[in-house]
């Protein structure tokens, strides 16, 4: 018997599979309306076969499988932002690349650090976000399961969950929901090792407004785990926290704006001026960024009691009250 070849064996099995390709293209149908534009929302969170199926549904593929296999293949089946893409109808090959290479249109909703709830409420761009907001925000089902015990009682506090980020979200009455899942989970993952495991509601919060305090104190991040020492010294010792931040906040809940705090400025009558009284105020200040979380949940250890700023937006730590007379004459001084 004669053997065939090996090139020509090559041959053969190379026919066979580029049958076997165009025999699998065959079988597989054009959508009705191939060549059309269509477009697909595609909202966070959703998988592959999510997406897939969504797809079919509106008839830019005829089998969300091999679509979800084309994806698989390319490797974006966990690369899909959400948004809203315009795709041509045809096989599931030829729409995975058209998707591989599209860009979504979707809202750029920012959470900066330091923002306050109706700042927040405002990127969503709708005039009912408030309420969308505060809806999205009281389910705990939007929120990691594990964070669910800890949420503080008022759904408005638990914006200090929200990692501070640019986030691509879905235009709708779901922007909102999709915000909340998406920023406390990147808070979640930034910050779950710091959450030990005898961790109450009330130690969470606690932490959320120390470091909502801390992100307005500090523009140096090397300072804030220094700042959240101090803090922590000071309410051991039933010391008042005297945050000039917690007074400038103080102010701007009346609509005043002020900058700089002096003598007559911390006189004023409010729950948020710890200058008058002593433990951490009622509420939060403002969304903490992720070293401002760092710092609260794992302050410096030291002995330092006190904190003034320099010029350059550093700050000076001092054990006696003393020595922070004297660094605040050196810095007026110019002397540091």
């Amino acid at each position: 018997m004669k053997s065939f070849p090996l090139v020509l064996l090559c041959l053969i099995a190379i026919a066979v599979s580029a049958g076997a390709i165009y025999t699998s293209e065959i079988m597989e149908r054009m959508p009705g309306a191939a060549g059309d534009v269509i477009e697909v929302s595609v909202a966070y969170g959703w998988s592959a076969g999510d997406i897939s199926s969504e797809f079919e549904r509106l008839g830019v593929v005829t089998s969300s499988k091999k679509l979800s296999r084309q994806m698989v293949s390319l490797g974006i089946d966990r690369k899909i932002r959400p948004g809203t893409y315009r795709i041509h109808a045809g096989l599931a090959r030829d729409v995975a690349k058209e998707l591989e290479r599209a860009v979504p249109e979707a809202n750029k909703i920012q959470v900066l650090p330091g923002a306050l709830f109706a700042e927040i409420a405002a990127e969503l761009r709708r005039d009912d976000a408030p309420e969308l907001l505060l809806d999205a925000l009281r389910s705990p089902d939007n929120f990691a399961w594990q964070l669910r015990p800890l949420l503080h009682g008022n759904p408005a506090e638990r914006i200090v969950l929200l990692a501070p980020e640019t986030y691509e979200i879905l235009p709708g009455g779901s922007a909102a929901r999709d915000l909340v899942k998406t920023a406390s989970e990147k808070w979640w993952r930034l910050h779950s090792a710091d959450v030990s495991a005898g961790f109450t509601s009330e130690d969470l919060s606690n932490a959320g407004i120390l470091a909502s305090i801390i992100q307005k104190e500090a523009l140096v991040d090397s300072d804030r785990p220094i700042i959240a020492g101090v803090f922590k010294n000071r309410l051991g010792m039933d010391m008042p926290l005297q945050s000039c931040a917690t007074v400038v906040h103080a102010w701007r809940l009346r609509g005043v704006k002020i900058t700089s705090v002096s003598f007559e400025d911390v006189k004023i009558d409010s729950p948020f001026n710890t200058y008058e009284h002593k433990g951490l105020p009622p509420e939060n200040i403002g969304v903490p960024s992720e070293k401002s979380w760092e710092a609260a949940l794992r302050p410096a250890a030291t002995k330092m009691l006190f904190f003034v700023a320099k010029n350059d937006g550093s700050h000076v730590f001092t054990q006696t009250y003393e020595e922070h007379l004297a660094a605040q004459r050196k810095i007026r001084r110019g002397e540091m």
